[in-house]
This record gives C-alpha cells, sequence and structure tokens, in this order.
C-alpha cells in the first residue's frame, strides 16, 4: 500500500480454488485506487469460472476498504496516545509551573493526636483552623509561608503561596525565623502559654513536622504531618481546700533539669527526627487563663499545656495552682516516661493529694505607690521625680518598663510585662540591670496584684518581691 497526495492504490490478485468438480471458483486481479472520498477502478481483470467480474472486484475493494479503516485507527490510536501522554506532563508539570502553590495538608486521625489547629469536640482529635500557615521547603525556595485557604475545621486542609518548587519538607506553624536550612529548622517552643476557655485554639504550640509528601495529577503534592511535642490535659479539682471560691490565674508544670520549653531545632530531612532543644531551656512551663474560671467545689477544670517530651519515669514533677490569694504546689513521680506525639492526662485532685500538696497564702505585696521594685518592705529601687527618668517600650504583645538615670549610669529595666494584664493574671518578667548590683535579674514568675489607672502591681510570691509599673 502506497500512499501519495492523499490517494491511496492497492494492487490486488484473488486465486480461486477447486471446488471438487474441476472448476475454479474464480481468479481475478486488478488495481484500486481511492481517495478519502471515493473508490475508482483504473484497471481490473477476471477469469471467473461460475462467478461474474462484478462480485470479484467488488470482494477485492472490501479488502481495500477494511485495510484502509485499519490504518486510520491505528494513526488515531497513536496520537491519542501522544496527546495523553502530553496532558499527562503537563498535569504534573502545572503545579510547579504556576506562580502560586497549593499542598493539601493532612493530619493525623482516629486517638493520635494530630493545627492554629483546634481541638475537635471529642477533645482528641486536632483540626485546621482560619489563619493556620505552614512553612515549606522546596527545591526553589526555602521557609515559604503557605496559608489555608480552605479545609478549616477538618484535619485535611488546603494551602497556597508563593512557588516552592518540589516539596522537600515541611513544619507547623509557621515563623519566618525557621533559617534557610531545612536540615536545622529554627522553633520555639513557649514556656508561657496562654488558654481562653472559650476559644478551643492551641497554636502555636502545637509543633508538627512532615513525615511524607505524595503527589497525584488531581490533586498536586499533600503533605502528612505528625506531632512532635507532647500535650498534658491536666483535670484539676480544689474541692476540700481553700481554693474554692477563686479564680485559677495559671497552672505551672516545673520539672528541675529537664528541658521543657524554649528554642529548638529539628531535621525535616528525618520524618522521625525529634526537636533538639538549647541548653537555655527552660525547666517549667505556665500556662496563664486568659478567662480566669472560677474554682467550685465539685467541679473540675481541664488545663492543655504542650511540652518537650523530656520527662522521665520517676522524675519529680510539681504542679502549681496561681489564684488571687493562694499559691498551691503538689509534687508527684512521673509514672512513665514520656514520648512526644503522645496526650497524657493527668488528674489533680487536691484533696486526694492533700499529703503532697501545700497550699500557702499570698504575702501582702504591699500598698506601694511610687514605680520601683520592692522585698519585704525594703525599697530596692524606686522612681525619683527630677532625678531619674522612666519609659515604656512597647512591642505587639508586651512591653519593657525602665527605670534610668543617665548621671549615675544606672538602668534597671522589667520586662515582657502584657499590654492589657488583668488582676490575677500570672505571667514570666524578665528583670535586668546595669550599673546596679542589689537586684536579682534573671526570669521571675509574677501575679498581677493591684492595676488602678496607670499603676500596675505585680507580685513575685517565690522571691517575696514587689514590681509596681506604667501600665
Amino acid at each position: 500500500m502506497t500512499l501519495s497526495n492523499n490517494v491511496y492504490s492497492f494492487n490486488y490478485s484473488i486465486l480461486g480454488k477447486c471446488d471438487g468438480m474441476g472448476r475454479f471458483s474464480a481468479i481475478g486481479f486488478g488495481s484500486i485506487w481511492w481517495s478519502s472520498t471515493r473508490y475508482f477502478t483504473v484497471y481490473a481483470g477476471t477469469r471467473c469460472l461460475g462467478y461474474d467480474e462484478s462480485v470479484v472486484h467488488s470482494y477485492a475493494k472490501s479488502i481495500c476498504f477494511s485495510i484502509f479503516m485499519k490504518k486510520i485507527i491505528i494513526t488515531a490510536c497513536v496520537i491519542l496516545l501522544i496527546v495523553g501522554c502530553k496532558q499527562e506532563e503537563e498535569k504534573r508539570l502545572s503545579v510547579l509551573q504556576k506562580d502560586n502553590m497549593e499542598i493539601g495538608g493532612v493530619l493525623p486521625a482516629g486517638e493520635e493526636i494530630a493545627t492554629r489547629t483546634t481541638l475537635d469536640s471529642d477533645g482528641l482529635l486536632t483540626l485546621w483552623e482560619e489563619g493556620d500557615a505552614i512553612g515549606v521547603y522546596g527545591n526553589g525556595q526555602s521557609n515559604v509561608s503557605l496559608t489555608l485557604t480552605s479545609g478549616a475545621g477538618t484535619p485535611f486542609g488546603v494551602f497556597s503561596g508563593a512557588q516552592t518548587g518540589i516539596p522537600e519538607g515541611a513544619y507547623y506553624p509557621y515563623t519566618a525565623s525557621a533559617g534557610d536550612n531545612y536540615h536545622e529548622v529554627h522553633g520555639f517552643l513557649d514556656y508561657e502559654q496562654v488558654q481562653d476557655e472559650n476559644v478551643p485554639m492551641i497554636a502555636p504550640y502545637d509543633w508538627k513536622i512532615s513525615t511524607h509528601i505524595t503527589v497525584n495529577d488531581q490533586e498536586g503534592y499533600r503533605i502528612h504531618f505528625r506531632e512532635i511535642m507532647t500535650m498534658l490535659d491536666i483535670s484539676i479539682d480544689v474541692s476540700g481546700t481553700a481554693l474554692v471560691g477563686e479564680t485559677l490565674g495559671s497552672v505551672t508544670l516545673y520539672v528541675p533539669d529537664r528541658k521543657l520549653a524554649g528554642d529548638f531545632t529539628v531535621d525535616l530531612g528525618i520524618p522521625s527526627a525529634s526537636p533538639v532543644f538549647a541548653e537555655q531551656a527552660s525547666d517549667r512551663v505556665m500556662v496563664r487563663l486568659e478567662n480566669p474560671p472560677l474554682l467550685a467545689s465539685g467541679e473540675v477544670i481541664h488545663v492543655k499545656m504542650f511540652i518537650n517530651a523530656a520527662i522521665q519515669a520517676g522524675d519529680p514533677i510539681q504542679i502549681i495552682l496561681g489564684t488571687g490569694g493562694h499559691i498551691s504546689t503538689t509534687t508527684v513521680l512521673s509514672a512513665k516516661t514520656m514520648q512526644e506525639g503522645h496526650r497524657y492526662s493527668v488528674t489533680l485532685s487536691l484533696a486526694a493529694l492533700s499529703g503532697q500538696t501545700v497550699i500557702e497564702t499570698r504575702e501582702d505585696p504591699g500598698n506601694y505607690q511610687t514605680y520601683g521594685i520592692y522585698h519585704l518592705g525594703d525599697t530596692l529601687i524606686s522612681y525619683r521625680q527630677f532625678e531619674d527618668q522612666w519609659t515604656i517600650l512597647s512591642y505587639d504583645t508586651y512591653y519593657h518598663f525602665r527605670i534610668q538615670n543617665f548621671m549615675q549610669k544606672k538602668v534597671v529595666t522589667i520586662g515582657s510585662i502584657p499590654l492589657d494584664p488583668n488582676p490575677g493574671m500570672e505571667f514570666t518578667i524578665n528583670i535586668s540591670v546595669f550599673g546596679v548590683d542589689n537586684i536579682p535579674v534573671g526570669t521571675k514568675n509574677v501575679t498581677v496584684i493591684r492595676k488602678e489607672g496607670n499603676m500596675l502591681l505585680l507580685f513575685d510570691q517565690e522571691n517575696q518581691t514587689s514590681y509596681l509599673v506604667y501600665n
């Protein structure tokens, strides 16, 4: 068969056979040409014994048509295969060729604590929430922020943002200071966490990293996450104690010599990697309750806390409750070695643990009226009008209060004070000094005792120290 200018030609010959009576059924030969629209015969010759020429020639044309159709079908199949392969390739490349990237984020399901995530109604499963953002490392860009665009309230979310190239690793929650090396991502687990009884959000403490990344032609890339911190669910019952009728301002977990919170790094190139905390990591974590609940007899208050999985079986653990009038300290031994990605329920019944609980009345912090620092009635430093200067250094969520004397080259800074604290609230402040040697420096746990006008009185129960600052 040959093809020239859309015209096909076919030379044929048909030989018959003996029908058993000495006769040939048919013998035919000839040439047929055809275009895409019609057949026409150039030459045909037949010698028939019992059959006329038209029958043989018609049979030859049918053979030609059958071969022609098979040729078209085969050609069409080849074209479809080529087009299909090209479309599949375009699908695979389209995700990476777009200016913006869309990636699916998948949280663990079932009983695994699986993010600003929020707890589901069962208190076990965690779900993506509006405003969540993940950090993605790709072969084109490092630490690209992708924000949740759909899937809020579910374990599967779709995140979008700038192009990353082929994703190599990811983490949650996004932080701009994570760095460019996905083998050494920098994170921070806050040692002062905030809980609002009316809002189930648990970010930004629920750190997660990618375990594996999948891709399909229809939905693009999917990143699967796992938790790398431990969550404690502490059930608090103060029935039969002096704390009944007071509001709970804070809950603190203290484990000596264990790195529970602070700066850490993690390697996204290892799916099973654990966070490595810095040497100066905190050995305590405090949860401050945004809307302090009333402690009533027979009622249980739940407080959720995220920590590094550093506690070993047999470690002494202190759980400290802070109210407006008392401080309760319960000491127990850890029953097990904690693991990352696990959730532990801790029952704290002060009546049942009365032999291991000490309840102290908060000392009178004093009725000071001048900005300064006071210890057991002694003045460590106070602002002197016309001699000293005081200043406020404000940031997004906190501020520093500073008293200084330029002539004497003395500076005292009371730092990390929340912008809008309320009486009964507990938090951590940082004390730093220059040119002063009678004031203990470092991190201090304080409670808001009084807030009147622009005066805020903070009290450090452990060190019996009062701080009167501007607010």
